[in-house]
């Protein structure tokens, strides 16, 4: 879709927002792949979800009178959204009416591509690090060591693209057989399991692979969906940044700068152990301004994800090892 805004007219905020909407779902395939709790948001801004207590106990063949009456103890898991929000973008007046292509759109579809980015490395981010529910409420906490596997491939080269030096165990398919078998013996879901993998390790995975690997594993392409492919239990999407962790094993916050020592990492996940909301989408434009002799454009997205299991169950982190 190209947001046909022209050069004098203000562009409907229905249509940016839909928009909007629109490349969020194409660009970040993973948020289709969670739990949707955004029917629990309120004003906009928060989610908020009733979670029923405990169940009244069963007496058979009941000889005591009268009976305890008890109040079912019910909570609430609340978790304010992430307000994401791109810099004003200012169009001059002249740029409308002299440059032979049209910066409108030009202007307008790299501030949405960078939104949308940016909202799909942090939901990543919240899965694993954040808010985790805890006796029904949160803590503050991350995903603990025992759900981050190493990658077992051969040395190889760091990628310097990311700021990295020296060599790292390369990414197998192996790791994935790994993950699967984690999640299997965890007991998780054999239906809607994912596995995001970072551009870098995705060509290792790929290499990894035999000639009947790779013709059996070309055929379960979905593009439409954004899955390229299909590989023990895993629905494959692939990333250019998934995440990263410091030597020590800290997680990076997205966009932060990486160092020589740190580890590209990709995820594997499934459906039901994490969730996103999506609040207000909100556009801004201000046309013909008189103080800036142009157009101004802005943003702002507000969304939100979590852990869904207090036992960490059904997400997975494999992380490059150095070598």
């Amino acid at each position: 879709m190209a947001i046909n805004s022209g050069a004098i007219s203000a562009i409907p905020v229905e249509i940016f927002a839909t928009y909007i909407i629109e490349k969020l779902r194409k660009e970040n395939p993973h948020l289709m792949a969670a739990v949707d709790e955004g029917s629990f948001v309120l004003g906009g801004s928060v989610v908020h979800i009733p979670q029923a207590g405990n169940s009244p106990s069963v007496v058979k063949n009941r000889k005591t009178f009268p009976a305890t009456a008890l109040q079912r103890g019910d909570s609430f898991v609340t978790y304010p959204l992430d307000v994401y929000s791109t810099d004003p973008v200012h169009l001059t007046w002249h740029e409308q009416n002299e440059i032979s292509y049209n910066k409108t759109d030009s202007i307008l579809n790299d501030l949405v591509q960078t939104l949308i980015e940016a909202v799909g490395d942090n939901i990543l981010y919240s899965w694993l690090s954040g808010l985790k529910p805890s006796g029904g409420t949160f803590v503050a906490d991350n995903i603990p060591a025992a759900n981050i596997l190493v990658t077992s491939g051969s040395a190889a080269a760091a990628n310097p693209d990311d700021g990295q030096t020296g060599n790292r165990t390369a990414f197998s398919y192996k790791d994935l057989q790994k993950a699967q078998a984690m999640m299997n013996k965890g007991g998780v879901p054999k239906t809607d399991r994912y596995a995001m993998i970072e551009s870098y390790q995705y060509q290792q995975f790929i290499d990894s692979l035999s000639s009947n690997q790779m013709a059996a594993y070309q055929g379960t392409a979905d593009l439409e969906n954004g899955v390229v492919g299909r590989f023990a239990g895993f629905a494959i999407l692939e990333r250019s940044s998934v995440l990263a962790f410091a030597d020590d094993g800290t997680l990076r916050v997205p966009g932060e700068a990486l160092s020589a020592t740190d580890n590209l990492g990709s995820l594997c996940w499934q459906k039901a152990s994490v969730a996103k909301a999506q609040g207000d989408i909100k556009p801004f434009q201000t046309t013909d301004d008189p103080t800036y002799y142009g157009d101004i454009f802005s943003a702002l997205v507000k969304i939100g994800g979590r852990c869904r299991r207090a036992d960490w169950k059904g997400i997975i982190a494999i992380v490059q090892n150095a070598a």
